[in-house]
Formats: structure tokens, sequence, C-alpha cells
């Protein structure tokens, strides 16, 4: 939840950015515009990072055990002829 409104807010910060510009080109831009679109883009940014699904870890259960039968890994093979 927290990720779609972090989501929308970039969105509309992006938007009044983008209508700063605009204006600023026309030669009646407020700094306020400026400002919101920057703070608006900002605290979505902010809100889109906390509400990122956490990464998982591989489960503790039979750990020990995985680690006893793991294969070992074999080196890759080369073309190139042995001297």
């Amino acid at each position: 939840m927290l990720q779609r409104l972090g989501t929308a807010l970039v969105l509309m910060g992006t938007i009044t950015l983008v209508v700063f510009v605009l204006t600023y080109s026309a030669g009646q831009a407020d700094l306020r515009t400026l400002l919101i679109g920057a703070g608006l883009t900002a605290v979505g940014l902010v809100f889109r990072r906390r509400g990122a699904p956490a990464v998982e870890e591989e489960p503790a259960r039979f750990r020990t055990v995985r680690r006893l039968l793991r294969r070992p890994v074999e080196p890759p093979e080369d073309d190139a002829p042995e001297v």
C-alpha cells in the first residue's frame, strides 16, 4: 500500500516539475511549483523505498544438512590444450 502511494506521489511530483519547466520557458515560473514538485517526488521516493518488499533469506531449516550434502563446484573446463 505504501509503495502505491509513493508511486502516485512520484508521478504527481514529476508532472508538477514538468509544469514548472513549461512555465519557466514561458517566463512565468513560480518557485513554489518547483518546491512542491521536488517535495512530492522526494516524499514519494521515500515511501516507495519503505514500502518495498523485504528480501527473503534462505530458511534456516535443514541448513546444516544442505551444507553437508552440497556438491563441490568443479572448475570450468578450458578448451585450450595443456602444455
